[in-house]
């Protein structure tokens, strides 16, 4: 039988499982409640939810609480249950990093008082449903992968930022990332009311237009910022825009303004503007657009230097180049490689692989460098050859390095749901698809047929401080962006099963791997064609040598 616990700290009402063992007797005694720490049973509550809410409320009222966090996630049904009957409850926060199932939506929907929830994920067409029946502000904190500059500048990291935002800049040429990122933008947001162009390029405006004119987006005001733009630049291109289009336009209310300066309003916008203005103007323009082109350039040259930096100084932390993968053997394919004279040494033999090395002896040496260091991670044929960190979100190493200095290559990362010590049923690895082939650039190499049909490059080696561990793979596959995959436990063997013969499903050759309930999985994910779909290896653990029992 649960207990569920009430607690009151200040303004708000937290509600969990109580991990003490009262007595029985003791349960719902008023006698012995302490307001500040109330438990009841599950099975109390459902008998007397109109008592339990009607108490709650008083004390509720009394301490001016408005606000309930949910901090387990086999309570939140009968912690919606008692809530929904407490008006002055206005804001809910779901702690646990988990989907919101149907039958927890529904009693969110019952309830007419909350004004703000926030939840770590929501099918789409629930929120939708959310949105359409409630004025309720939500937020959504599972993260999203991107960085096109179109998503950065505009804060768009997240499945409700993109969502509910009114209002966008476009300030920068689009690149083909920023290209993808607005199609995925346009396709989920329903909010959209202004577009500000503070960068004008008629390419880039009409695109933008079209995808407006495709989605049906409707009462979309544009603005052209006169501080950042040229005027005489934009006036042909629009009127004639305008000229062609002007029924849809009308049909859908998009209607265009120019953001006038102060400054241009005191010198009168009707009169001519001297010649030599407009020459200055747009050099200046054009000398900011190539400046902040070059600044771009010079930025990921920057960040490209510092990882082949970083990489050079971890190549000569392991003290070992990485051996080239001979072909397929007949013999026994892997062999432990064992320290000689306490410096890592590579076994000259045919069947050594880079999967033989033991870590263990520089994890001491990479931790001081940073103490995020959880493993390392190798990927035959491929350029993956990275010590892993791990942080408290998956946002910190998006955009830093393993020195932790800033850095848009970002680094490969476990999600921070995993424990490296004890393995979930899944763990999952990120890393960013750069062009330049490094962190995960060369997963790519995964979908070529003349990959994964090799035996040597199905498997996959990850090791940390305690344990060696190869992984075989049995699942490769891209899809549209989607957090289905990314689930790291499961409440019972079935669903685990359900969701391995989903991800077995989707992979595009059957590598005829077996995978139970009792089997762990790795996971590795990266953005594929832009940033509207995944890239997605799955591969279950074949071997795990425990270095402690083995040294």
């Amino acid at each position: 039988m649960n207990k569920i616990v009430f607690k009151i700290n200040k303004n708000n009402l937290s509600v969990g499982i109580y991990k003490k063992d009262p007595k029985e007797e003791d349960l719902n005694n008023t006698n012995i409640i302490n307001t500040k720490e109330i438990y009841f049973s599950t099975e109390y509550i459902e008998e007397n939810l109109e008592l339990v809410s009607s108490f709650l409320n008083v004390i509720i009222l009394k301490q001016e609480v408005n606000k309930v966090t949910i901090k387990d996630y086999n309570v939140i049904l009968p912690a919606l249950d008692v809530i929904k009957n407490i008006p002055s409850i206005k804001e809910l926060y779901i702690k646990p990093d988990k989907v919101i199932t149907y039958e927890m939506f529904l009693k969110i929907l019952e309830n007419n008082n909350l004004t703000k929830i926030n939840i770590y994920d929501i099918q789409k067409y629930l929120l939708e449903r959310l949105d359409v029946n409630n004025t309720i502000d939500v937020t959504i904190r599972s993260e999203i992968l991107f960085v096109s500059n179109f998503m950065d500048s505009n804060n768009l990291s997240t499945y409700s930022d993109i969502y509910y935002k009114k209002t966008i800049i476009i300030n920068n040429k689009f690149e083909n990332a920023d290209t993808n990122d607005f199609l995925s933008f346009i396709k989920i947001n329903k909010y959209l009311k202004q577009i500000e162009f503070t960068y004008f390029d008629e390419k880039i405006f009409l695109f933008i237009m079209n995808e407006l004119i495709n989605q049906n987006k409707t009462n979309i005001r544009i603005i052209f910022d006169e501080k950042s733009i040229d005027l005489k630049s934009i006036i042909k291109p629009i009127s004639t825009y305008k000229s062609k289009n002007e029924r849809i336009l009308k049909e859908l209310e998009i209607d265009f303004k120019i953001d006038y300066s102060e400054e241009y309003k005191k010198n009168n916008m009707f009169k001519q503007i001297n010649l030599n203005t407009v020459k200055i103007a747009l050099i200046g323009i054009i000398l900011t657009v190539l400046l902040m082109m070059g600044i771009n350039l010079y930025n990921n040259q920057k960040d490209t230097e510092k990882s082949t930096e970083i990489e050079k100084k971890l190549e000569e932390i392991m003290n070992f180049e990485i051996p080239k993968v001979e072909p397929e053997v007949t013999t026994t394919p892997f062999e432990y490689i064992t320290p000689n004279n306490d410096d890592l040494k590579i076994i000259n033999t045919t069947t050594t692989s880079i999967y033989d090395i033991k870590y263990k002896m520089v994890f001491e040496e990479l931790k001081e460098i940073n103490d995020d260091t959880i493993g390392w991670i190798t990927v035959n044929n491929t350029n993956i050859n990275y010590p892993v960190v791990q942080a408290e979100d998956n946002d910190y190493y998006l955009k830093r390095d393993y020195f932790k200095n800033k850095n848009r290559h970002g680094w490969i990362f476990m999600d921070y749901r995993n424990d490296s010590n004890n393995l979930s049923k899944n763990t999952i690895i990120y890393g960013h698809n750069l062009a330049n082939q490094k962190m995960f650039g060369t997963l790519r190499y995964a979908l070529n047929s003349s990959w994964y049909k090799k035996s040597n490059n199905q498997i996959i080696t990850f090791n940390t401080v305690k344990q060696n561990m190869r992984f075989q793979i049995f699942s490769i596959y891209k899809v549209p962006v989607t957090t289905d995959y990314l689930q790291v436990n499961f409440p019972s063997d079935s669903s685990y099963l359900d969701f391995i013969k989903m991800i077995t499903e989707r992979s595009i050759y059957d590598f005829n791997e077996e995978v139970t309930a009792n089997d762990k999985i790795l996971t590795l994910s990266t953005c594929s064609n832009g940033h509207d779909q995944r890239l997605v290896v799955h591969a279950k653990l074949i071997v795990e040598d425990n270095e402690e029992k083995n040294d």
